[in-house]
């Protein structure tokens, strides 16, 4: 399967007052959703301690982390964004021959 390399590479990602503060003022999404702001946030201050890594994000919740302003920031801090399931193994198994 796909996912099990994945297993041994997973790593949780801690929130700090840092993260929530750039939350709070990037206000990716709308004030409302701020838990999907911070995830967003850690996810995106992770990607910038490791920038040689390869990052991606999976999310079929199109209605919100789909909209283009979420979909940039993620491509400009070199994350790649699937919103179907269906399309990652695929594209996991290219990076790993």
């Amino acid at each position: 399967m796909a996912f099990n390399p994945l297993s041994s590479e997973a790593e949780i990602i801690t929130l700090n007052p840092v993260m929530f503060q750039e939350s709070w003022e990037r206000n990716i999404l709308e004030k409302h959703l701020l838990i999907k702001n911070l995830i967003l946030e850690c996810i995106i201050h992770h990607t910038q301690l490791h920038v040689s890594e390869t990052k991606v994000f999976l999310s079929n919740n199109t209605k919100k982390i789909g909209k283009r302003e979420v979909v940039e920031i993620l491509q400009n801090t070199d994350i790649q964004y699937f919103n179907k399931t269906q399309n990652f193994p695929g594209w996991l198994q290219s990076q790993l021959l």
